[in-house]
């Protein structure tokens, strides 16, 4: 029984015991770097990988297909070789050629000479071989007989049996197949019968999955781990010589791959590499069982399968890899001619790939992936890198708002450059509800106004002109709390603004909302500060907008109330001074300060006394004030 992940029986080194030929087999990469003076190498562990061995020019290579035979075979010819034997020594090139020799004309390329019969091919290549009368001769006896006859080509021969008078077995490829299919009554045997060979395309053999297979599949991994880099080869694992006698363990049949990873998972829950090349995977969903299971996974050999389309390895896009062999597999056909486009194909599903098949990839360029380390940053309500300038922007904008939403805005004048420029643009939509006809006849878009006498006539240039605009427009009422503001640019000479949000119109019956966008350049001027260019755009909100506004107590900014007027004109409805953030009761006081030039020690002292209603609080110092009840003290700042 084998024991958990550190124990000897998956620590093998290098593969199967006592067979140093079998170079295929994955291997520990070491790249460690060494000292310039040349000595030892330096770093804390190998890195893991595959190594790529040579092969010969087929991928099996014949001391796979020769390791179970025996070395010797001896073969009997007829009287007319005059009683001549000939020995067939394993991967001998030397053999001898009687004149009814088994072994082929010289001149023989494995099946593919120009009249050879040609088997179909199709999906799966699976082709079962029948041997008349093959029980009469031993499994090494035929299989060597065959191996030297269709050379240079060879097979492994898959699950070969013995029924009644016949012997047959499977191979997974149709070259082979049909070089075994050239060889039919070419082979003279022992007892001078032509040796027949039957090839049919057949579905793949099935076997049993029980405790014993279970028992035989550990011992196979055993000898394909790696333990110095953690690192298990699983490569053409159907064709594997310790089981393919008796068993056919095929990693595309989703129930044999299960069996085959959850024993993985028991003894190397850490495994660092997996190489499943040529195990003719074409459906690959049940390989999400990596992402499961195998969390420190890096490198991963999918190659020589039968993978179409590149979207099928997104069920493998949430391993951490850094390392994917993905060629020899029908998808990578499509970009033969686009490399660059692979690579991003790729990278795209492995953001920290840095090697694919083979090659070593330049730095990940990050904001062409998607890196989780790389995540855009949360929006914010307010985006402003002075603190000072945040100061300065917030109570010119709040004393701006308080004016524009108030019933007379010709205090503007004093907003507002004397060479001031303001542009209104509009975007509307056919929704007879949301119609913007009110602001169309000022409408300066670019976009639709081509021009030039138009476009001038537009731009609002100049103090008066500017406030006689906006003086012009629907009295409205602003949400305070669906504003944002950017502050871009701040130098010495100029402040850039940028703020957004939602405001109602009053003048209509429907009052309806409407999301504003206003861009300001404010320069200094005297002690304070005045708007130099203006540009504001009007659209209808959005439903999510909407909803969301719904959702909220309405905050609105407070403005001046004529006497006599009612709370009911919808300006100023407060939230509960429990709910009313901090900024905005400080903006609330500052607000009253400036219309009561009280201080704002005696402002903040009105605004509690009536729970943080503006309306109120403005309504009880005008009575005050007319009274002459409002000590001297409140005005000193």
């Amino acid at each position: 029984m084998l024991r958990k992940t550190n124990k000897s029986s998956w620590g093998g080194r290098g593969g199967r015991s006592g067979n140093s030929n079998d170079k295929h087999y994955f291997a520990g990469h070491d790249d460690r770097v060494p000292r310039n003076d040349g000595g030892s190498y330096i770093g804390n562990r190998p890195r893991v990988s595959f190594k790529t061995q040579a092969r010969p020019t087929r991928d099996i290579p014949r001391s796979l297909a020769l390791a179970c035979l025996d070395e010797d075979v001896q073969m009997a010819t007829s009287s007319n070789n005059n009683n001549r034997q000939v020995i067939i020594r394993g991967r001998d090139r030397g053999m001898q050629r009687g004149r009814n020799s088994p072994l082929p004309h010289r001149r023989f390329r494995g099946g593919l000479a120009a009249g050879m019969r040609r088997l179909p091919l199709g999906e799966p290549n699976w082709y079962k071989i029948t041997i008349p009368y093959g029980h009469k001769y031993d499994k090494d006896y035929v299989v060597n007989n065959l191996l030297s006859y269709i050379a240079p080509e060879t097979f492994v021969p898959i699950m070969y049996k013995v029924a009644g008078n016949e012997a047959s077995f499977y191979v997974d490829d149709n070259k082979t197949a049909t070089a075994l299919l050239s060889s039919d009554r070419k082979i003279t045997t022992t007892d001078g019968f032509k040796l027949q060979v039957k090839v049919i395309k057949s579905g793949f053999p099935h076997c049993e999955i029980d405790e014993k297979l279970k028992e035989r599949l550990k011992q196979a991994m055993a000898k394909r781990y790696v333990h110095e880099t953690n690192a298990l080869d699983l490569s053409s694992f159907h064709r594997d010589p310790d089981l393919v006698t008796d068993y056919f363990c095929a990693l595309f049949r989703p129930i044999m791959l299960k069996v085959v990873l959850d024993l993985v998972s028991e003894y190397i829950p850490n495994l660092e590499a997996l190489n499943l090349d040529g195990n003719k995977l074409q459906i690959i969903e049940k390989l999400n069982i990596l992402t499961k299971k195998f969390s420190k996974l890096k490198i991963l050999y999918i190659g020589d399968n039968k993978i179409k389309e590149m979207n099928q390895i997104d069920t493998i896009k949430d391993l951490k890899l850094e390392e994917l062999k993905l060629a020899g597999n029908p998808v990578c056909n499509k970009y033969k001619s686009r490399q660059n486009d692979y690579i991003s194909d790729v990278r795209k599903r492995f953001p920290k790939l840095l090697r694919l098949d083979g090659m070593e990839l330049p730095k990940p360029i990050l904001f062409d992936v998607v890196d989780e380390g790389n995540k855009m940053p949360p929006s914010q309500r307010m985006f402003v890198g002075n603190a000072k300038a945040q100061e300065i922007a917030s109570q010119f904008l709040q004393q701006y708002f308080v004016i524009f939403d108030s019933e007379n805005r010709q205090p503007l004048l004093d907003a507002y450059d004397e060479h001031a420029c303001f542009s209104m643009t509009v975007s509307y939509t056919h929704n007879s509800n949301n119609k913007l006809n009110g602001y169309l006849l000022e409408n300066r878009n670019l976009y639709r106004t081509n021009d030039t006498n138009k476009r001038h006539k537009l731009l609002k240039q100049g103090r008066l002109p500017v406030v006689s605009f906006i003086s012009e427009m629907p009295q409205t009422s602003h949400y305070l709390n669906t504003f944002t503001m950017d502050i871009s640019l701040v130098t010495e000479g100029m402040m850039l603004i940028t703020v957004t949000g939602l405001f109602k119109e009053l003048d209509k019956k429907e009052q309806s909302i409407r999301y504003f966008n206003r861009t300001f350049i404010i320069v200094p001027e005297g002690t304070g500060y005045c708007i130099r260019n203006e540009q504001l755009h009007i659209n209808t909100p959005t439903d999510a907008q909407l909803k969301h506004l719904n959702s909220q107590t309405e905050v609105q900014i407070p403005g001046p109330v004529s006497h006599g007027a009612s709370s009911s004109s919808g300006i100023a409805k407060p939230m509960p001074s429990q709910q009313l953030p901090e900024n905005v009761k400080q903006q609330m006081t500052m607000t009253l300060s400036q219309q009561t030039n009280m201080n704002l020690e005696w402002s903040l002292k009105c605004l509690e006394e009536v729970m943080w209603n503006y309306d109120n609080a403005l309504s009880a110092f005008q009575e005050f004030f007319k009274r002459g009840q409002i000590p001297s003290e409140a005005f000193n700042k």
